[in-house]
């Protein structure tokens, strides 16, 4: 009896211990949410100028939020020392990224904010931030239809936030109609450096991968994560850069 007076506050504690905390952070993936499917890596063989890629930020918040926006930053850093022209969305291959929130299918994650033909926009398209290789993007996306009253966001639940597709206009040159932008080709990290939740004055910032280590970056044609998060190309010769602009993240 005595051992038993003690045992059970003794398994009690150890349930509370061993009990993870509820998962947080921000993901991003190609196509859908991880929760749905989404992929890591995608190519493309660079050879028309017809389809789309899509690709999906969603957040799991530490705490209830209440919300009608999600703003944020992704930075695309490519696999050499200066940005393609492929992956420049001010000049050559302006209007070929757009948000688009029918673009992924949420099945288990949870799309609150709708879905609308115009629900989300660019605010920003930086070339050359933070660096020579690398384009800033920053965007929001609002609850729709417009003055939907904010939603009550769980903590520990995945939510789809803004969907994002990039066409593959001028890839290929057309004679007599349009030169192609070069650089498809070339490998490239998408990293979602941050979210915004809720109203613009308030809500909560994250910044740190749901999935660790790094499950807020995607890769294209086959780009790599190295030791340490360093983003890396096919050749070793550019390790110095990646380390670079490692720094601009710590």
């Amino acid at each position: 009896m005595y051992r038993l007076r003690w045992s059970i506050p003794l398994l009690l504690l150890l349930q509370l211990v061993a009990r993870p905390a509820s998962a947080q952070g921000i993901n991003l993936r190609w196509g859908s949410c991880p929760a749905d499917g989404g992929v890591r890596n995608t190519a493309f063989a660079c050879n028309n100028n017809l389809g789309q890629r899509g690709f999906t930020c969603s957040f799991l918040l530490p705490d209830t939020v209440s919300a009608r926006s999600v703003s944020g930053v992704i930075d695309v850093v490519a696999a050499g020392f200066t940005l393609p022209d492929w992956w420049n969305y001010r000049v050559c291959r302006s209007g070929s990224i757009a948000i688009n929130s029918s673009a992924a299918g949420a099945v288990v994650c949870n799309d609150f904010m709708g879905s609308c033909s115009s629900d989300g926009d660019f605010t920003a398209i930086l070339p050359g931030v933070p660096a020579a290789n690398a384009e800033r993007l920053e965007f929001t996306r609002l609850k729709c239809p417009t003055g939907s009253p904010a939603s009550l966001l769980s903590p520990g639940v995945e939510y789809l936030g803004p969907v994002m597709t990039i066409n593959f206009n001028r890839t290929v040159s057309v004679p007599g109609s349009q030169t192609a932008c070069a650089g498809c080709g070339t490998p490239v990290c998408l990293i979602l450096t941050q979210l915004h939740v809720g109203p613009s004055a308030g809500g909560v910032t994250l910044t740190n991968p749901a999935i660790a280590p790094d499950g807020n970056v995607i890769t294209w044609q086959g780009a790599s994560l190295g030791p340490g998060g360093v983003c890396l190309g096919a050749t070793p010769t550019k390790r110095t850069l990646w380390g670079e602009v490692k720094a601009l993240y710590r």
